[in-house]
């Protein structure tokens, strides 16, 4: 693997556009990155509420109270 100077090297050798390109690239993969790294916590966190294998209509119910429960506070009649 190139060390972090070399890279800068490389980068600063590129276009204008071909360094964007990358930029946006880097961008992305880190959202990405970023998107995986919170499944996997959000998942070890309901296996360990037991709740990662309940099923889908579940959740949208539970999801569905809890909307209600915060427009009731937020709104009361």
């Amino acid at each position: 693997m190139q060390s972090v100077d070399e890279l800068a090297k490389t980068i600063t050798a590129l276009s204008r556009s071909e360094q964007e390109a990358l930029i946006d690239k880097v961008a992305q993969l880190n959202f990405q990155n970023g998107l995986a790294d919170l499944s996997d916590r959000y998942r070890a966190r309901l296996s360990r509420q037991g709740k990662l294998d309940i099923p889908a209509e579940e959740v949208w119910e539970e999801l569905r109270r809890i909307r209600d429960e915060v427009a009731e506070r937020a709104c009361p009649d």
